[in-house]
């Protein structure tokens, strides 16, 4: 047996070994049709293999998945412009897999000659994932609305009672308040976790702009000022943007001024892979038992309800490859630093 043959054959058993889905297809009058296929993708649709084999890998998806393969064969493609989407199979017995797929397309001096596939099942993660949105959206609407409730008594009460029994009052509404940021909060922590399918970098001047005037909306006695580059100049991904918008809130909340002001600087080194955001105030120092949720401890935020913004911060950014940093931190004010890749 020849050198080749050796090779092919070591190939097919790897292949079908594989702890993923392996589809190979050939195109047939502009349609992807299935020549090999692995057993994993035989065993997880429920078919045998002789039914799967010359059928168009289309009758496997449902409506919309067969629609963007179909939208996805009619763009021109090489063999170094690999494909990866989210995809649903439907199974023998009716049943859907939410699969990621990477699609790698064969080519010869014609064109488009067939595709590989490679699915990973996700449907366990997807189930998850819209658990988690459900329990979340029912948590944040019940309990802001019945903090809304509260705060809104709390308010009348300190208006109607004497002074002494205005402190009771005072106390639970800024209760309330805590807690509707803390919703806030863990929302922002689940956006970090659960990023969105469509989540892609973004023009970073585009974003800034975005960001201060809905922060300059949002805290009218606040002045917030981005200093931007110029369009083009640099991205920023979603975590990132997360990240940036919590260090501005955070500032604003805790400052010691009536009309607090926060100011975010950006550096895009010429020669290096990374863009840097500075975000600096005038207000008091961030205590000791917040910062350690920029260091090793992950528990410390969570027991005791301390730093939870920065710890969501950290999270965000060292999603995306990057780094917090506070540089400054005493009473003049504090700068903190976030560094992430440019590309």
């Amino acid at each position: 047996m020849s050198q080749g043959a050796d090779d092919a054959g070591e190939w097919q058993c790897l292949l079908e070994d594989l702890p993923v889905m392996y589809v190979h297809t050939r195109t047939e009058d502009g349609q992807a049709v299935i020549d090999v296929c692995n057993e994993r993708f035989v065993e997880t649709l429920g078919y045998d293999r002789e039914s799967l084999e010359d059928r168009p890998l289309a009758d496997l998806f449902t409506p919309e998945s067969a629609a963007a393969l179909e939208a996805d064969d009619a763009r021109p493609a090489a063999d170094d412009d690999p494909v990866t989407e989210r995809r649903k199979l439907v199974c023998a017995d009716g049943t859907v897999v939410h699969t990621l797929v990477r699609a790698v397309p064969r080519t010869d001096g014609d064109g488009v000659v067939g595709t590989r596939f490679l699915f990973v099942d996700i449907t366990m993660r997807e189930q998850r994932r819209r658990q988690a949105t459900v329990l979340n959206r029912l948590l944040r609407h019940n309990l802001r609305n019945d903090m809304t409730v509260v705060l809104s008594h709390a308010r009348l009460l300190a208006d109607a009672l004497d002074e002494t029994e205005q402190d009771s009052a005072r106390k639970v509404r800024d209760i309330a308040r805590r807690w509707d940021r803390l919703v806030e909060k863990v929302q922002r922590i689940r956006q970090v976790l659960s990023p969105e399918d469509d989540w892609r970098p973004t023009d970073l001047a585009t974003v800034l702009e975005r960001v201060e005037g809905d922060l300059n909306d949002r805290y009218p006695d606040a002045h917030v000022h981005m200093l931007r580059p110029s369009e083009g100049a640099a991205t920023i991904r979603p975590e990132v943007e997360l990240a940036l918008t919590e260090l501005c809130e955070n500032a604003i909340q805790h400052a010691d001024a009536d009309d607090p002001e926060v100011v975010v600087t950006v550096g895009v080194p010429p020669n290096e892979p990374w863009i840097k955001l500075t975000v600096t105030d005038d207000g008091p120092p961030i205590p000791e038992s917040e910062l350690l949720a920029l260091r090793d401890d992950e528990t410390t935020p969570l027991v005791h309800g301390t730093g939870l913004g920065l710890w969501m911060v950290r999270l965000a950014v060292e999603r995306v490859g990057g780094h917090v940093a506070v540089v400054e931190n005493d009473e003049d004010g504090t700068a903190v630093t976030i560094r992430y890749p440019s590309q």
